[in-house]
């Protein structure tokens, strides 16, 4: 997105956190929608992903649970810049990622079957049901929950939804031009890309910026598809998207790669009449499948 500025004068820009309030719910679309609409062409992809909770950081559920699990640390909260800049850290996040994708949890015989006979990557299979579905997976040890991929949609609709759901307060929508993240979709299976990691994180290496999946072939999953679901891996551990994002965009004239509209505080009920009247509920969103 470049040169990006808001529509309305009343919209607050705290401009180091390209943060942008308005200042009521109709505001808030007129911004989202004006976005879409110059940003959302041919040449650009925007995604969405909504937070009901305004200070949330972009990290992934896997990320999230050891934050709070080996280190007590609320969701809102960062590593240390000690420990963000360790290495110690950065392995040890790595391998027990990789305990986890690998040594206690790998596709099924079934999965990587239709890797031969379909084209599907059986490792993003896998990823993309714990995804969609938390509840039924055997999710290893309690501190091993979720993956390192997040959970993005192509529908600014569908991520209102998600900062919408059970809010009380703040909520953020946060909209990332894809294409400014430079190539980042992916064509290599993520089998080969954990073996990667486990070669260049334990040689002391970055691991780089997220990646973007979204592979042609699927298996059908109706949540994923009703939810226009892209999914983004946070491939260094230690620092959440948005910080990684906001890095690059300092060697990016003018462009910008992600923006957080908060959704005001008191707007819940409009947010949820609107959405009602695109269909956009909890059955649409959570078929069972």
């Amino acid at each position: 997105m470049k040169n990006v500025v808001p529509a309305l004068s009343t919209t607050v820009v705290n401009e180091s956190a390209k943060e942008w309030v308005p200042r009521s719910f109709g505001d808030f679309l007129h911004e989202l929608q004006r976005l879409e609409r110059l940003f959302n062409r041919e040449d650009n992809l925007l995604v969405f992903r909504g937070h009901r909770k305004r200070e949330w950081l972009v990290d992934s559920t896997f990320v999230r649970s050891i934050k709070s699990k080996l280190f007590g640390l609320e969701e809102h909260s960062k590593f240390s810049r000690r420990l963000s800049d360790s290495m110690d850290l950065h392995r040890a996040l790595l391998n027990l990622f990789l305990l986890k994708f690998g040594t206690l949890g790998h596709p099924s015989k079934e999965l990587t079957d239709l890797e031969t006979a379909r084209g599907i990557d059986p490792w993003f299979e896998l990823m993309k049901r714990i995804q969609q579905h938390p509840d039924e997976m055997q999710d290893g040890p309690f501190l091993l929950r979720g993956t390192n991929m997040l959970d993005w949609t192509k529908s600014s609709d569908i991520a209102l939804y998600f900062a919408n759901d059970n809010r009380i307060g703040d909520g953020a929508v946060y909209i990332c031009d894809a294409t400014a993240t430079g190539k980042t979709l992916q064509i290599i299976p993520v089998g080969e890309i954990i073996e990667k990691m486990n070669e260049d994180g334990n040689a002391g290496k970055a691991l780089g910026i997220p990646l973007m999946f979204h592979p042609a072939n699927q298996i059908l999953n109706q949540r994923a598809k009703n939810q226009q679901a892209i999914y983004f891996a946070q491939m260094e551990l230690r620092v959440d998207l948005e910080t990684i994002w906001r890095e690059q965009e300092k060697e990016l004239a003018g462009e910008t790669i992600v923006l957080k509209l908060v959704l005001p505080s008191g707007t819940e009920s409009e947010a949820k009449e609107y959405l009602l009247g695109k269909g956009i509920t909890s059955e649409f969103l959570y078929p069972n499948n």
